[in-house]
């Protein structure tokens, strides 16, 4: 029996397109969805091709806004639409994952966004990167970033790759996903303590508010100190290719990454 799973992304074009080439790479059959729209039925979004195929299927969805705080405002003015929404889709996905970038997001709301989003056969579990996926490709920094805005450090670090003859950031890591994964399976696995990746993310997210300075996401131009550079996207291919079984599956995953190279 086939199994499909969803993956909502905050961005309509990095993550997509990082996710995207990763997942056909794993030989897995990826469809790109659009937006969700609440006011619609789960019905149009995915076109019933979930019942068409034998093999596994992945969907890519754009959330819908572009920023935690702004799903957070939608559901606390459309809960019931959200209400709707996700026991539309309970039943018709082995795994959900919300992946998203910590931008300028306040503490407060990254806490009420993972208690809501925190189980992968609910209604999703929330994958953080912290300040934002490109951190995917500038592993072993340790200097805390200070920016108003993450274009800034998004322009910085392409300028850093093309100053050394390299490609952007972005291509860089889907070419190196399985080394960069590698990098950070170890690195949250020996700072956690943890050798289940499943509970990785919520380590993530308390090491973020632990370290990360900021207050508010009302300015995108409000200073932002980052500490932590992280990302956990590793665990929801983890789960897909079904070797979070165990409890103790760091060894097994870290294999896995490895003989794909």
């Amino acid at each position: 029996m086939s199994k499909n799973f969803l993956i909502i992304v905050e961005g309509a074009v990095t993550e997509k397109s990082i996710l995207l080439s990763v997942f056909e790479k794993y030989n897995f059959k990826v469809f790109e969805c659009g937006k969700i729209d609440l006011q619609k039925n789960i019905e149009d979004l995915f076109i019933n091709i979930y019942d068409t195929l034998d093999n596994d299927k992945i969907f890519l969805v754009q959330g819908p806004r572009n920023r935690i705080h702004d799903w957070l405002k939608l559901i606390k003015t459309n809960e019931e639409d959200f209400e709707l929404f996700f026991k539309g889709i309970s039943g018709k996905f082995a795994g959900i994952f919300i992946v998203y970038d910590v931008d300028h997001t306040s503490k407060s709301d990254l806490e009420m966004m993972f208690q809501k989003y925190n189980d992968e056969t609910d209604r999703g579990l929330l994958l953080l990167s912290s300040p934002c996926v490109e951190v995917l490709a500038d592993k072993g920094r340790t200097e805390p970033l200070f920016c108003n805005h993450l274009k800034e450090y998004k322009s910085e670090l392409n300028i850093r790759f093309n100053t050394k003859g390299m490609e952007s950031a972005q291509n860089y890591i889907i070419k190196n996903f399985n080394k960069l994964a590698l990098y950070y399976i170890e690195k949250n696995t020996s700072e956690s303590g943890n050798n289940n990746v499943m509970e990785h993310p919520q380590f993530v997210l308390e090491k973020i508010n632990e370290l990360n300075e900021r207050d508010n996401i009302s300015s995108d131009y409000q200073s932002v100190y980052y500490r932590y550079f992280t990302t956990v996207i590793y665990v929801c291919i983890a789960y897909i290719k079904g070797l979070t079984k165990e409890i103790n599956n760091v060894d097994l995953i870290k294999n896995f990454f490895l003989n794909e190279y």
